[in-house]
């Protein structure tokens, strides 16, 4: 069957995608992205062959004994799946636990092998060996800096940025406090702790607005700050209950994680960065010259820089509910046109095709 990308008639290719693959994850997201383009696609999950963590000695003891077993599953069944579908492209989202050998098969099938990644630094992810890097024809990088960054410290130049997207199926406006009958939170955080974003959210806590704060994500124990921990839900919220968030929060801050070992700089985007306004949320995001390249501040988000001007701005947007709705409205209609995770899906095959030219 053939179907239209732009003006260009095309076969539909067979397409497998390996990441993880919950509900509301990224990598999800792109698989279906492939398919809502008209594709025949795989997904592999790396949550299918690891237990999921629940925390404790006794879960991180099973997981590390039961880890190469589950890593050797994995690799036999994306094995498998090559030989049994000779794929056209294959995509790996980060790649924890991909080994070497694994993508050397899907080379030699003849397989178009591509890697896109989403975090700050290629080191620092249990379970990804970075030797895979010099295996994938191209590396797609969320991150700008993340295109010198790879050639830096492993000397691959088929990289280019691809930002982050949203999936429409996940990040939707789904929130109704009538029907729900909550009350709003003021301000909410949802992400992984860091002392940067732990230094932000402590200064807020210490601000003299009156405010309920949450925060939810994984690590929020190691906050040193009473009053920050007292918010932390302590667990990770995702899927259809992180956009359920998003809408319930009168503000919802966009932090960045600040600089890890073997990366360049910290965040200037992330997911989040187009997660909220898809989901319908008002967005105040730390300022960048990134983040204004895609939404305009004071009409579409709110910025802010700095412990100062983030109490600031929660305190205005606190008391401004027309403005502050406006805004989230704006940024919604922004966001919807030109970030779904199809048109990420749709940029890795745009150089897919350049290269079969």
């Amino acid at each position: 069957m053939k179907f239209i990308i732009g003006v260009i008639r095309l076969q539909a290719l067979k397409i497998i995608v390996i990441g993880e693959c919950w509900h509301g994850s990224d990598c999800t997201g792109l698989a279906r992205g492939f398919r809502e383009l008209g594709h025949a696609v795989e997904l592999i999950g790396t949550d299918q062959f690891f237990p999921m963590s629940i925390g404790g000695v006794r879960d991180k003891i099973l997981r590390r004994l039961l880890s190469p077993y589950c890593k050797g599953s994995f690799n036999e069944y994306v094995l498998g799946a090559i030989d049994r579908i000779r794929p056209d492209v294959v995509v790996v989202f980060k790649g924890n636990y991909v080994e070497p050998q694994t993508l050397g098969s899907a080379l030699a099938s003849g397989a178009w092998l591509c890697n896109f990644y989403p975090d700050v630094s290629a080191y620092g992810h249990p379970g990804l060996d970075v030797d895979i890097f010099s295996k994938f024809n191209h590396i797609f990088t969320t991150k700008t800096f993340g295109v010198n960054d790879f050639f830096d410290k492993f000397g691959l130049a088929d990289v280019s940025f691809l930002p982050h997207g949203f999936d429409p199926l996940v990040h939707r406006p789904i929130f109704s406090e009538e029907i729900e009958g909550e009350e709003l939170i003021d301000v909410s955080f949802i992400g992984t702790w860091s002392p940067h974003k732990e230094l932000l959210l402590g200064a807020l806590e210490a601000s003299s607005i009156k405010q309920n704060i949450c925060i939810w994500g994984s690590q929020w124990e190691k906050s040193k700050n009473n009053e920050v921990r007292k918010s932390a839900q302590l667990y990770a919220i995702t899927g259809d209950y992180y956009a359920q968030a998003i809408g319930k929060s009168k503000i919802n801050l966009g932090l960045l994680s600040e600089r890890r070992s073997g990366a360049s700089t910290g965040d200037q985007i992330t997911s989040r960065t187009f997660h909220i306004p898809a989901s319908g949320g008002f967005m105040l995001h730390e300022r960048t010259e990134e983040v204004l390249e895609y939404f305009e501040e004071g009409k579409e988000i709110a910025c802010f820089d700095g412990e100062s001007e983030l109490v600031d701005k929660v305190a205005y947007y606190l008391n401004n509910e027309e403005e502050r709705i406006a805004i989230a409205e704006a940024g919604y209609e922004r966001c919807i046109n030109e970030n779904r995770l199809a048109n990420r899906a749709e940029s890795i095959l745009e150089k897919y095709y350049a290269t079969r030219v």
